[in-house]
């Protein structure tokens, strides 16, 4: 941007006022494409590189989009955008999980072999508990394995009626996570000694069911536990977020 004097309309009359004119601006690509709006921007080590790599939340704000991925390219950055969200939504009976990915609209998946772990995060009475047991429902569909943790003894702990692994009391959701954990390390071993085991593939590849923890409310969980219990369970936690990917095994939290 260049500032200059600006004479106003009468040049022979002085003017105090001042006008910018652009005299730079980067090069930046869009299309659309399936909902998705694509946005890239060049790579130039210019002035004003450190704002073009930082865009989202200016492009969402000023194009009233929702940021789906950031991609760092040799010479761009690539920005993925919804757009239209309200006409994007999908019912609950249209939510369907294949081939390690979850549809939550009807351009947006969730790819969990991939990007394996889950927060859910808002305030009460924003929707979670809805959107939690949309997952479980659509994951049993293909097969999953679930178990869920719901700390509150709130609508999580309802469905202990119908399916098993549901699990509300301190004691009872420690030991859970004590046999997610051992079961998952345990599978990582025997993974490698089954006959078509290969490098670098996954527990899909060799036919085994993914196994999904779902804990409600962590952070009152927490809350209950004593000061050693305190570090044992974040750390099993910890450990499943690490490693799970490659045997299969998940873990989704919600929390207000």
């Amino acid at each position: 941007m260049e500032t200059s004097q600006d004479n106003g309309i009468f040049k022979n009359l002085p003017s105090n006022e001042k006008k910018e004119r652009i005299t730079y601006f980067p090069k930046m690509y869009y299309r659309m494409e399936n909902g998705l709006l694509y946005i890239h921007t060049e790579i130039t080590l210019g002035k004003y590189q450190d704002q073009l790599l930082h865009l989202e939340k200016k492009l969402e704000t000023d194009v009233y989009c929702e940021l789906v991925s950031k991609e760092l390219h040799d010479s761009y950055v690539e920005y993925v955008l919804l757009y239209d969200t309200i006409a994007n939504r999908i019912t609950i009976n249209e939510v369907r999980a294949e081939n390690g990915k979850l549809r939550l609209m009807k351009n947006v998946w969730w790819e969990y072999e991939k990007l394996p772990h889950m927060l859910i995060v808002d305030g009460t009475g924003g929707g979670k508990t809805y959107f939690i047991l949309t997952i479980i429902e659509t994951l049993l569909r293909c097969d999953s394995m679930m178990h869920v943790l719901d700390s509150k003894n709130a609508d999580l702990a309802d469905i202990s009626a119908v399916m098993p692994e549901v699990y509300y009391k301190k004691e009872d959701i420690t030991a859970c996570i004590d046999r997610f954990y051992n079961n998952m390390m345990e599978r990582s071993e025997t993974m490698k000694l089954m006959e078509n085991y290969k490098t670098g593939k996954n527990y899909a590849y060799l036919g085994l069911p993914p196994h999904f923890l779902i804990f409600d409310e962590y952070v009152a969980f927490m809350e209950m536990l004593m000061t050693k219990e305190n570090v044992a369970v974040p750390n099993k936690l910890k450990q499943i977020v690490m490693l799970g990917r490659q045997a299969g095994y998940f873990y989704k939290c919600g929390s207000s």
